[in-house]
């Protein structure tokens, strides 16, 4: 399931309409309209209310990127203009109850990446392999070519956390590592073929930063905060022949807490982990979530949002959002029910200093709910069958091709569609989102944009780069056409490389 070649040429001509349409090429003045129209539901309040502005995803670059890796679930930096992969799969989702469940190092990528973006003329693109990294490194060379990675970036230092995937030994495993690498060093050596960054290279082994499908983020206290993931040890295939339970071949723990970690060096090359504090709740036992910045509800202060994750108990995703900052403990938000993209997907981030407003842009991925286009309104995705019984089994979390926007404002939290604006694709699951440098944001290394610069006029913004590109409509392959079962669905890396244009009235 890692290509669909004959559903893709079905496919592009089913999408051609978008990318040649009219839309694409709006005028300021049709742009704005188009804005304005944007549909959303409210969440509390009930009074209707509206995302300002318009984001379009549908012009395909990767003509201009010759040579660029076709990744997903990898972990990405930005420096100098330039952006850096390490980690994550060349392959399409991991089935279920079929062939390719597991997670073989033979799809993983086992490159380090530098891509520098195209001013004018196609992209320049670098590689160097892990395995040129020296032997002294052999637990950081497992980890990065791992897939599920926690990541930050603190200036110019990349820390990477965990990770599942085969190790040196043939075992797949959740590995307890923490590693950190000089971004300007490492860019250098790989642009030049050579390794002459594995010296800025520092690791350390801890319980505490063993996750996968979590996420790590720093505040401004200084502190590192782990939040939720899982720890699988084993491969998908001995887990499932068990019926999902846990064994000595196969099992998976969910971490069930935010950890506010310290990490230090005492000497060079190595990196400890302490734990300053936990906190557990039952709704932090959630992976595959997206963790981003946030101004929290002062309209100042940075903090973190986690939105969507699975599995509830049900098997399907948790909807809540949880907000922390470097003075506040994780609260979760129970007064409001996220409903699009519930599965780890590309985000834009933008903030209105002038209304507080905080937006968070979710591109496609996996969803709980589907938008219903022509009755402008949410539906619940239906559950069918069972997973194993393949035929006619529905999960409830189907793909996606839209786009969202949850926005955060001092008197209400509510949920808005882009109505007819969709993405070229099923697309967006486990990509990212990279700005265009220039960009004002609201702080610097904060990967928020100031909403103020998109006004009046259509901005490119940035790349949608990566991720999974899924198939889930059998022949037509229109919106009407019948469904492949989950688990079934053809999927294989993006092969989109996606322009990003902001407009705000």
């Amino acid at each position: 399931m890692d290509n669909a070649d004959d559903n893709t040429q079905s496919t592009n001509a089913r999408r051609k309409t978008r990318l040649t349409s009219p839309r694409t090429t709006l005028s300021l003045l049709g742009a704005v309209t188009a804005a304005l129209a944007l549909v959303c539901v409210p969440a509390i309040s009930g009074t209707p209310g509206g995302s300002p502005f318009l984001v379009e995803a549908s012009e395909d670059a990767s003509a201009g990127f010759i040579g660029a890796p076709r990744l997903q679930s990898f972990v990405w930096a930005q420096w100098d203009g330039k952006w850096i992969f390490i980690g994550g799969r060349t392959g399409g989702y991991h089935g279920v109850g079929q062939g390719d469940v597991d997670f073989p190092r033979a799809k993983a990528n086992q490159q380090i990446w530098v891509i520098e973006p195209p001013a004018s003329g196609p992209a320049k693109v670098y590689s160097l392999p892990v395995a040129d990294l020296p032997a002294s490194l052999s637990a950081v060379k497992d980890q990065w070519v791992s897939t599920n990675l926690l990541h930050f970036q603190d200036k110019d230092t990349l820390y990477l956390v965990g990770g599942y995937g085969e190790n040196s030994l043939g075992e797949m495993v959740t590995y307890p590592l923490v590693s950190s690498v000089n971004l300007p060093a490492l860019v250098e050596g790989v642009i030049h073929g050579k390794d002459t960054f594995s010296k800025t290279i520092a690791w350390g082994e801890s319980a505490l930063v063993q996750s996968t499908g979590g996420a790590l983020a720093k505040l401004d206290d200084g502190l590192f905060y782990l939040v939720g993931g899982h720890v699988f040890m084993g491969s998908y295939r001995s887990f499932e022949a068990a019926d999902e339970k846990n064994t000595t071949k196969a099992s998976q723990t969910y971490l069930g807490e935010i950890r506010k970690l310290r990490f230090t060096s005492t000497r060079p090359g190595t990196l400890e982990v302490s734990l300053v504090e936990s906190f557990k709740d039952p709704e932090f036992s959630r992976r595959d979530l997206n963790v981003v910045p946030t101004i929290l509800a002062d309209g100042k202060s940075i903090g973190v949002a986690a939105y969507g994750g699975v599995f509830t108990k049900d098997q399907l995703n948790f909807t809540h959002p949880i907000y922390m900052g470097a003075a506040s403990p994780p609260k979760v938000d129970d007064g409001f029910e996220q409903k699009m993209s519930a599965y780890s997907c590309a985000t834009l981030l933008l903030f209105d200093p002038e209304s507080s407003g905080m937006y968070t842009t979710f591109f496609g991925g996996i969803s709980r709910w589907r938008w219903n286009h022509s009755a402008r309104q949410f539906e619940k995705a239906p559950t069918l069958g069972d997973k194993t019984k393949q035929t006619d089994y529905l999960d409830g979390m189907p793909w996606i091709d839209e786009i969202s926007t949850l926005a955060r404002r001092p008197e209400r939290t509510f949920e808005s569609v882009q109505q007819d604006n969709r993405l070229p694709g099923y697309v967006g699951a486990n990509a990212a989102f990279l700005p265009a440098p220039g960009l004002k944001r609201i702080r610097d290394g904060v990967d928020i944009l100031d909403l103020r610069q998109f006004r009046g006029k259509r901005v490119f913004a940035g790349y949608l780069y990566g991720g999974i590109r899924a198939f889930p409509k059998q022949f037509p392959y229109t919106d009407d056409a019948p469904e492949y079962t989950s688990g079934n669905v053809p999927t294989k890396p993006s092969d989109m490389i996606l322009k990003v244009y902001v407009t705000a009235p």
